[in-house]
């Protein structure tokens, strides 16, 4: 609920799921109808509700895409912490796991298609370009952390610059693999070789400064 607490919506728990039915609705229109199709009118319609009950909440486009990345991000968080913890205190095992979990949550139809909308609503909205960048950041801050117990000589630039090469690297995975992707099936292969060579890069400090 990190996006509804942020938005001032987790005051009363009518408030927090009639915010969350909000998000549901704005997510399943990005996936069903596109980017082009977002709107406000739109998500209050498919959440059942009027424009000036869904505006309560959600005053403008912006408040409403900032609270679906906040909860998009807040998600994965959870589950990179659950991921850590399960793993237990091997950093390397960690850093796999936490590969393998990115690459394999591609196989979710909300996934292949929710961030590809998100990035195509990026490019011609001004404000989710920064909150994109912003929640990315928080995800790729979740590498730096692994990969600096892996190897403490990186630099600081090293592991940022790394975690965004990594980051790029997955995020072009979702054209080729992924829910109703062609090459599906290589999916695992796939997982084991980035892994790999992630870890590579990671323990051979073979990162620009």
């Amino acid at each position: 609920m990190l996006g509804l607490v942020k938005h001032g919506m987790g005051k009363s728990g009518k408030g927090r799921r009639t915010a969350q039915c909000i998000l549901e609705a704005a997510a399943e229109l990005l996936i069903d109808e596109g980017y082009h199709s977002f709107s406000l009118r739109k998500v209050s319609a498919r959440a059942g509700l009027t424009i000036g009950n869904l505006q309560y909440y959600f005053p403008t486009k912006d408040t409403l895409i900032a609270a679906m990345l906040d909860e998009t991000i807040g998600a994965y968080l959870k589950r990179f912490e659950q991921i850590r913890d399960a793993t237990g205190p091997d950093p390397i095992e960690q850093f796999k796991a936490l590969i393998e979990m990115i690459i394999l949550d591609l196989n979710r139809k909300r996934t292949t298609v929710f961030f590809p909308e998100l990035w195509a609503l990026a490019n011609h909205h001004e404000h989710a370009v920064d909150l994109m960048d912003d929640m990315y950041e928080k995800y790729r801050h979740v590498l730096v952390e692994v990969m600096r117990l892996i190897n403490p000589t990186l630099s600081d630039a090293q592991l940022h610059r790394l975690a965004l090469f990594i980051s790029c690297s997955i995020e072009g995975h979702t054209m080729f693999i992924g829910n109703g992707k062609r090459w599906t099936y290589e999916t695992e292969n796939i997982v084991a070789m980035a892994a790999k060579s992630f870890l590579w890069l990671v323990q051979s400090g073979e990162v620009p400064e």
